[in-house]
C-alpha cells in the first residue's frame, strides 16, 4: 500500500498519467477486450505503433 500511495502521488503531482502524456491506452484496452497479454501485444502494434516507432 505504502509503495502505491507514492506512486499516485508521483503521478498527480506531475501528470504523468495524462492523456497527454500516456495517450487513450485506457481507451484502447477497452476496444481490444485482451484475453491475454500476447493478445494485448499484437493488437497494439498491428494497430497503433508498430515494434519500430517504440
Amino acid at each position: 500500500m505504502p509503495k502505491e500511495w507514492i506512486l499516485n502521488q508521483a503521478n498527480m503531482r506531475w501528470g504523468l498519467t495524462k492523456k497527454k502524456n500516456v495517450g487513450p491506452v485506457a481507451e484502447l484496452i477497452r476496444k481490444c477486450a485482451p484475453k491475454t497479454k500476447e493478445d494485448w501485444e499484437t493488437y497494439y502494434l498491428s494497430n497503433v505503433y508498430p515494434r519500430e516507432h517504440l
